[in-house]
């Protein structure tokens, strides 16, 4: 239930186009590498952008839309068009040289191999890059010796052309696209979330935004060892679900845990809340009477008397009344090394949950 109702919100988002397309993520991006047609590096973009951080200004790379990027806890796989230095610029601050020419050249294979028979210019700028770029001597580029140390530190880094991102590029993202369609090869099955046959998911994208579990991502479906694996089935085709549903609910979690504003810790567990069809208002309303203070005071009093009154509870700023059949879910989250551990999901309607609220604080009383 808890993959259906996450498949289900993304679904809502989208139509809302509030959230990716299947291809497609959101990451953090600190630096564009500016390059020329000829492929030549031009120049180092910073991309940050400031932010409070309770009472200080910090600086922190930008949120982008950028094609899907892979899974990776070991072994060599590029990302397209948005990675760390080691697989961009061949070089890191990891202390292997070796592994991070492998990096490049796993990057440069997998670049050429999509954009190599597209016409676009910013397609064969980026293959002229890979071909002359020289990872032996990128600490020694004038343009990266300024912000080296932060550029080699695992900042994700992305392609710009005379200021604009090389993802952008129409002919880019429609060969993007076609490739990502076409690039599925593993077996086939019945998704236990849809119902539909289709190809499943060996790996599932990782969640970010746990605090304490890995800064890179940590799986909410893995199987990593023979004890947890039955019939034969290695990894996540111990639990067949398809390519599409392990998209959509990784997504939908990642956008929930990002959103500061409708969240929560407990403890050591994250705890993200949603209603059917993303419905931003039943969460605003949520937020107030789960964590209620001075300054929203009056919307808690106002929502539980007209609660207790059998009125209609009303948003804040909007005149439409919220409906108390609205089925809302209530996800708990908590780091275990790679993974993530399930601590509680809890789902009802949205009028029994704000009912049962109001009894807690009556007995607190």
């Amino acid at each position: 239930m808890i993959l259906q109702a996450l498949v289900e919100y993304y679904e809502a988002l989208e139509r809302k186009e509030k959230i990716t397309s299947p291809g497609w993520c959101r990451a953090r991006v600190a630096y564009g590498l500016d390059i020329s047609e000829q492929g030549e590096l031009m120049g180092i973009i910073p991309l940050k952008k400031e932010q409070q951080n309770g009472k200080k200004t910090v600086w922190v790379p930008q949120d982008l839309t950028v094609p899907q990027m892979v899974s990776r806890s070991s072994g060599v796989s590029a990302n397209f068009l948005c990675d760390h230095s080691g697989y961009m610029l061949g070089i890191d601050n990891k202390g292997k040289p070796e592994r991070s020419r492998e990096c490049f050249e796993c990057a440069k294979k997998k670049h050429k191999d999509i954009l190599g028979n597209i016409s676009s210019p910013a397609a064969r700028a980026v293959c002229r890059f890979f071909d002359c770029w020289t990872p032996d001597r990128a600490a020694e580029n004038p343009y990266l010796m300024p912000e080296l140390e932060e550029i080699i530190s695992g900042s994700n880094l992305v392609f710009m052309i005379d200021g604009e991102y090389v993802h952008e590029d129409p002919d880019i993202r429609q060969c993007w696209e076609e490739y990502s369609r076409q690039s599925g090869t593993g077996p086939e099955g019945v998704c236990l979330v849809t119902g539909r046959r289709e190809e499943i998911a060996r790996i599932h994208g990782t969640i970010k935004g746990v605090q304490g579990a890995q800064s890179s991502g940590a799986a909410l479906v893995s199987f990593n060892a023979p004890a947890f694996e039955s019939y034969g089935k290695e990894q996540s085709f111990n639990a067949p679900v398809g390519t599409y549903a392990a998209y959509a609910y990784t997504t939908a979690l990642n956008y929930l845990l990002s959103d500061r504003s409708h969240g929560t810790t407990i403890g050591d567990t994250a705890v993200v809340y949603w209603s059917e069809e993303g419905d931003e208002r039943y969460q605003n309303i949520f937020a107030c009477v789960s964590e209620p203070t001075m300054e929203n005071q009056e919307i808690v009093d106002g929502v539980f008397k007209n609660l207790a009154e059998g009125k209609a509870v009303v948003a804040q700023d909007v005149k439409d009344s919220l409906d108390m059949e609205k089925r809302f879910y209530i996800l708990g989250l908590a780091p275990n090394a790679a993974r993530l551990a399930v601590r509680f999901f809890y789902q009802d309607s949205f009028g029994n949950i704000l009912k049962h609220i109001k009894e807690h604080y009556d007995r607190m009383e």
